[in-house]
């Protein structure tokens, strides 16, 4: 059918003209209607012209009802609204550093991670691919979260989103832990909340690497391997030394919890074996720079064989469980910055 006759249907038009406005992550998008953001908003309705984050780069006020427009956009069930607002409110936190996050030249992109019982709720995917897609709160949610980057922060493609080669997850990046087959607390445990509190937690990540570790019943082997793949002197966690994420399947939870592991000890595990030479990373990456900053300087004023860890500090690992029941697989999602953790608001 000629693209004119397409166009005397009145939902394409509408979604055509979300393109034409620069609306869409290049995917289609439910258009907002006020309807439908009016549906969206549900008790949250009230407060629509509430202020919830002031976003970098562009200085876009995101209110209630912008988020909810975009929610509608991305796709989202009007229960979704809550997750989505507390990602926006975590992204806007001055540690999370979104100017940086969005304005880079590197990958990395808003990561959002789902904790708590509300995961539960939403039905997210936190087995058999759960960081892939096929999964509607998993996929929407994200998604409406980048879809407020590109429309309310400013975010756009070539624009002052000027990453050189981007990546997947700047479609949508959001997952929720498998709780049930995790032999650790919950991640927001770890960051201060109760088990049965449900909190946000984004992170300014790069794509995740899938490592592949079959058939060794001990940590260490396990370890091992992780770690090694975690040594690239091309990430950005080999110069900044910030927050990296570990996804890992249940598989390799159970061998490692079944030993008597605890997350901590993990953590201590990858902080004193995740290292490079000072000599080898300032030969490396982003030591390349001319001029560079205070927190790397530990790498060039070191001797070239002192080992430098790729995360400051234990703490700096981010440790997760997810995925299906079966194969040995860890994701290692390098990224830059801190991750920032709140707890889900209410309406």
């Amino acid at each position: 059918m000629p693209y004119k006759e397409r166009m005397r249907d009145t939902a394409l038009a509408e979604i055509e003209a979300c393109y034409a406005l620069g609306w869409t992550d290049g995917l289609p998008v439910v258009p907002p209607t006020p309807e439908r953001v009016e549906t969206m908003l549900g008790a949250w309705a009230p407060r629509r012209a509430e202020t919830i984050a002031t976003l970098l780069p562009s200085g876009g006020v995101a209110t209630v009802e912008k988020i909810a427009a975009n929610a509608v956009m991305a796709g989202c069930l009007p229960e979704y609204l809550p997750v989505v607002i507390g990602a926006v409110q975590a992204v806007a936190q001055p540690a999370f550093g979104l100017e940086a996050v969005l304005t880079t030249v590197h990958s990395c992109s808003p990561m959002l991670l789902v904790s708590g019982p509300v995961a539960a709720e939403l039905e997210m995917n936190a087995g058999t691919g759960a960081l892939g897609p096929g999964n509607r709160a998993n996929a929407t949610i994200g998604r409406a979260l980048l879809l407020v980057m590109r429309n309310v922060a400013g975010a756009v493609p070539g624009g002052l989103d000027p990453a050189t080669l981007g990546q997947p997850g700047k479609y949508s990046f959001c997952y929720t832990e498998q709780t049930a087959d995790s032999p650790w607390e919950p991640f927001q445990v770890t960051k201060g909340f109760g088990a049965e509190e449900s909190a946000v937690t984004v992170y300014g990540a790069d794509a995740p690497l899938c490592i592949a570790e079959m058939g060794r019943p001990d940590p260490e082997s396990i370890l091992a391997t992780i770690v090694e793949s975690a040594l690239a002197p091309g990430s950005y966690n080999a110069f900044f030394r910030e927050d990296l994420f570990l996804v890992m399947s249940p598989n390799h939870a159970e061998v490692i919890g079944a030993a008597g592991w605890s997350r901590a000890d993990v953590q201590q595990y990858f902080y004193e074996h995740a290292r490079l030479p000072a000599g080898h990373l300032r030969q490396r990456g982003l030591y390349g720079f001319a001029e560079v900053p205070d927190y790397a300087n530990v790498v060039m004023e070191a001797d070239a064989e002192t080992l430098v860890p790729v995360i400051a500090s234990p703490e700096r690992l981010c440790l997760t469980v997810a995925g299906g029941a079966y194969g040995g697989y860890t994701a290692i999602v390098f990224g830059m910055g801190s991750s920032v953790t709140l707890p889900l608001p209410a309406a």
